[in-house]
């Protein structure tokens, strides 16, 4: 699907500019206290609960954080935020300073709030984390191959750090930057056992533009004389025991604005751009996902032009993902309008890059109770993804000496038709009085368009053509391929996550229990198209200031081939693996984490 120049978008971005008029009534319709607010001019998006934040911070500047993992190692030495501030209303907040000021006096002191935003030097800070795992792993779960004396033993340290810049000179002005750092070993026995036993051979291909990547080479293609191809075994990988240090940048961007009324961010930086825990449809922007295991973990964000226009407490933005972009036509442009109506804040946007799908998108965010409510809707014009279906041909199957290929498929793609996704989730979050801890439960559930109905067997042979493009259905040898023939759509590692339609999660933490050093959570992931999932429960103990321990299994269960059942096993590619559900167990010591 090709398209051609950004003006659809643009047409867009001025349809929500037309709705400024409808804007100021529903500002004078909100609450008093909502019309109180003091946005954060260079906030995110979901900024509406703050009271008076800063206008420079980063939703990943480490200076409080406003919800917590409930599956986090708690550091000792860090403070928690007060209890007013752990309401739900905080789930739709980002990581800036919260300070509740005087309305009058800070109408009255207007020197001393911009002195707030300036700094004479350069802040640093960071965080620490360390971490020894020794898991025991067990498959061929209720089958007579079981032996529960026998499991698959890995140790594995791991150490890291995210180290942070922080400039302020003027206080129109703001320059930030973050550091990764990661150390670890690894797992080499789970990476080996996702090689097949012939090894895997990767090609070294260069384009026309001198740019060099590696491929995946087909077993049949694999030629031990050519120097560009090198063939990687699992006793290559189990016995690589280095440790290695991998530097990554996080963010890096400048803040400024033009007269204190349009604001602008230019870099790298994550983007806020969905309300989702588990799955986020509508989060189209950041270069990862949401991955469901680990989902505050922090996303990666694209290079990007940032620019916020706030209406009383409304805002107004617009976004030029600029990452990876060869020409100017293929800037992606993304507009988005945000606005309150009582204690519900409403988001709609949209998307377009001449090279992808269009979308449109809606968020929604609010209180009910006790609960807090959130939902998102993507609408697409076609799909970005490759599809698979069974091929009419299945005789490469039926004669298939190896026995490795099961179902033959072709591969697709969709440039036409409305593809529809949504989710909607709740939380509720409670504290025992008296220090007693916090119970914390959030559920969501999860409508992909784009995945495909369940058919037995349908998603290992994806995995498997994904490692064997000449497997394809429409894939024709040099010989017989007529005038214009075009190689049919490759699959992508993108294109097997959520494979289904379906998916429900559930997390369930109880922190400080009865107040003690002790904590309990219990993460749950499904799929309902196929029902295959995971079970993850965790109990953590504090020993003392920086060094605790949690103890945790995680359980799989579905049929062979399903999508949580066994996915080290999908990934492999090699038929003889068992795929059935797996179980491990792990003891993990927390050592030396906390902030400075």
């Amino acid at each position: 699907m090709k398209k051609s120049g950004i003006w659809p978008a643009a047409g867009l971005f001025i349809f929500l500019l037309l709705l400024l008029p409808v804007n100021t009534v529903i500002a004078q319709e909100a609450d008093e206290d909502i019309l109180s607010v003091i946005d954060d001019p260079f906030g995110e998006e979901d900024d509406m609960f703050s009271i008076v934040d800063d206008p420079f911070a980063d939703e990943d500047d480490d200076l409080s954080a406003v919800i917590d993992d409930p599956f986090a190692e708690a550091d000792e030495d860090e403070e928690l935020p007060d209890s007013d501030l752990n309401d739900f209303d905080s789930m739709f907040d980002t990581d800036s300073m919260i300070e509740v000021v005087d309305e009058e006096a800070a109408s009255e002191d207007t020197g001393s709030f911009e002195e707030f935003l300036k700094s004479e030097g350069v802040e640093f800070g960071g965080s620490f984390s360390g971490s020894l795992s020794n898991g025991f792993s067990y498959d061929y779960l209720w089958d007579p191959a079981f032996d529960i004396s026998n499991p698959e033993m890995t140790l594995s340290p791991s150490v890291s750090a995210d180290l942070f810049f922080d400039a302020r000179p003027d206080t129109h002005y703001r320059v930030f930057g973050k550091l990764g750092f990661t150390s670890a070993s690894g797992d080499s026995n789970t990476v080996a056992s996702i090689i097949p036993d012939d090894g895997l051979t990767f090609e070294q291909v260069t384009d026309e533009d001198g740019n060099t990547t590696f491929q995946i080479v087909d077993s049949e293609d694999v030629d031990e004389s050519d120097p560009n191809q090198t063939t990687i075994t699992q006793e290559d990988v189990a016995s690589d025991t280095s440790t290695e240090l991998n530097i990554s940048v996080k963010e890096l961007f400048a803040d400024f604005d033009w007269d204190n009324r349009v604001y602008f961010r230019f870099g790298k930086s994550t983007i806020k751009w969905g309300v989702g825990y588990f799955w986020s449809p509508t989060d189209v922007l950041n270069l990862t996902s949401i991955d469901v295991e680990d989902p505050t973990a922090e996303l990666e964000g694209p290079v990007s032009l940032k620019i916020h226009y706030p209406i009383d407490i409304n805002n107004l933005y617009l976004y030029l993902i600029t990452e990876n972009v060869e020409e100017p036509l293929d800037t992606a442009i993304a507009p988005k309008y945000e606005f309150v109506v009582g204690n519900t804040e409403i988001g709609i946007g949209g998307y377009y890059q001449r090279d992808l799908a269009p979308r449109a998108v809606a968020t929604v965010s609010t209180t009910i109770g006790d609960f807090a409510v959130f939902g998102e809707g993507l609408a697409s014009w076609g799909s970005d993804r490759v599809f698979v279906r069974k091929s009419k041909d299945q005789s490469a199957a039926e004669e298939d000496e190896e026995d490795d290929l099961d179902i033959v498929l072709d591969t697709y793609t969709v440039d036409s038709g409305f593809f529809l996704s949504g989710t909607i989730g709740t939380s509720y979050m409670h504290e025992f009085e008296g220090d007693n801890g916090t119970f914390m439960v959030t559920g969501q559930y999860y409508y992909n368009s784009e995945g495909h109905s369940y058919e037995d067997g349908l998603l290992e042979a994806a995995y498997h053509l994904a490692l064997n493009s000449g497997d394809n259905g429409l894939a024709l040898d040099a010989d017989e391929q007529p005038e214009g023939y075009e190689d049919p759509p490759a699959l992508g590692t993108d294109d097997l996550t959520n494979f289904g339609k379906h998916y429900l999660g559930l997390a369930v933490s109880y922190s400080s229990i009865g107040g003690s050093d002790l904590s309990f959570s219990t993460l749950g992931i499904a799929n309902l198209s196929d029902l295959s999932g995971m079970i993850i429960p965790t109990v953590s103990y504090s020993f003392m200031d920086y060094l605790s321990a949690s103890a945790g299994m995680r359980m799989t269960f579905g049929e062979e081939g399903d999508e949580y059942t066994n996915p080290a096993a999908l990934i492999s590619g090699n038929s003889d693996d068992w795929k059935g559900p797996t179980m491990s167990f792990t003891l993990e010591f927390s050592i030396g984490g906390g902030s400075f």
